[in-house]
């Protein structure tokens, strides 16, 4: 009986100190039919190109993808999903790492679970920079505890966070268009919506994988801080557009974003702007959620806030339900 063929699309820029890693962790894996690596790189101006290059030359399965220019996370992700033709389809950040046997029982997995569209599992947390472990990924980076069966619905809770690096598709389910690249970020969190849209995610509770943190994910998340609330909103109105039924689900997350923007911007001495999202959000709707926000822009100070974030289940029950 022929096995399920897989193809693992890696997604790399300036990663020459991670990449040869990544790179071994997917041609050491334990399944045998990984037909295709596809490593697209989005214009890195390191040796990052070299290293794909030369790992290519020894092993025929590495296709590199490789552009002159930068054209952002999607536009590359896309690049390679053009290319992929396996039954099942695994997505891998160049900095990231497959233990052993993770595609093997990904396969296995979703082979007896015929109407999942794709499995997630966890993955440890490493620290590149103090070089040690911090923990699983759903406890150092999530809220909560992963649901096994990840529907719509719990999707859109915004204490659930998966590892990008955790998930394999089935092929014929991934959207056709691929991810939107009118976006730099929350490009992942639609796809994921217009999978889910198909069917729903199973979780495996095991730890199959490493997500490492560097200096290069400090820039990237500051970053997002600075665009995150636009590229939410403008992922939200993508949603509502192209399926009008989630509009319940969005605008519940949409107030949570906002929310959690608001103490954002209290934590950074930013009030002016937190009691502007805060008008906001009674202008859209929600006038206790935003009212609410507006008092707390009062009363709040940097401290307290900072107290808040760190309590995650405090500030879990506040997303959810305030």
């Amino acid at each position: 009986m022929r096995k399920p063929s897989v193809n693992i699309l890696i997604f790399t820029y300036n990663q020459e100190n991670l990449v040869k890693d990544t790179l071994e962790s997917v041609i050491n894996q334990s399944y045998e039919n990984i037909n295709r690596i596809i490593v697209a790189d989005d214009g890195s101006t390191d040796k990052t190109p070299e290293i794909i290059k030369e790992y290519a030359l020894n092993n025929p399965s590495i296709e590199p993808v490789l552009a002159k220019e930068n054209k952002g996370i999607a536009y590359n992700m896309n690049r390679a999903l053009k290319r992929a033709d396996g039954d099942y389809v695994s997505f891998l950040d160049g900095d990231d790492m497959m233990y052993h046997q993770k595609i093997e029982k990904q396969v296995k997995y979703l082979t007896k679970n015929p109407d999942l569209v794709a499995c997630t599992h966890d993955v440890d947390v490493f620290d590149s920079c103090k070089e040690k472990s911090l923990g699983k990924f759903s406890e150092v980076i999530g809220f909560n505890k992963i649901p096994d069966r990840i529907t719509i619905k719990s999707f859109f809770d915004p204490s659930l966070i998966l590892c990008p690096s955790s998930t394999m598709y089935r092929y014929e389910k991934i959207p056709c268009k691929g991810l939107e690249t009118r976006l730099k970020y929350w490009y992942d969190f639609l796809f994921g919506v217009e999978v889910l849209m198909k069917g729903d995610i199973g979780f495996m509770d095991e730890i199959l994988g490493m997500y490492r943190l560097h200096g290069a994910n400090a820039t990237q998340s500051q970053d997002m801080k600075e665009l995150g609330l636009e590229n939410a909103l403008l992922a939200y109105s993508i949603i509502i557009s192209r399926y009008p039924e989630l509009y319940p689900l969005v605008k519940k997350r949409r107030n949570a974003t906002y929310v959690s923007k608001i103490l954002e911007c209290i934590k950074k001495g930013d009030v002016n702007r937190a009691k502007k999202l805060s008008r906001v959000l009674m202008s859209e709707g929600s006038f206790i959620k935003g009212m609410g926000s507006y008092i707390l822009s009062n009363v709040l100070n940097e401290k307290r806030v900072d107290s808040l974030l760190s309590n995650k289940g405090l500030l879990n029950f506040i997303l959810k339900h305030f």
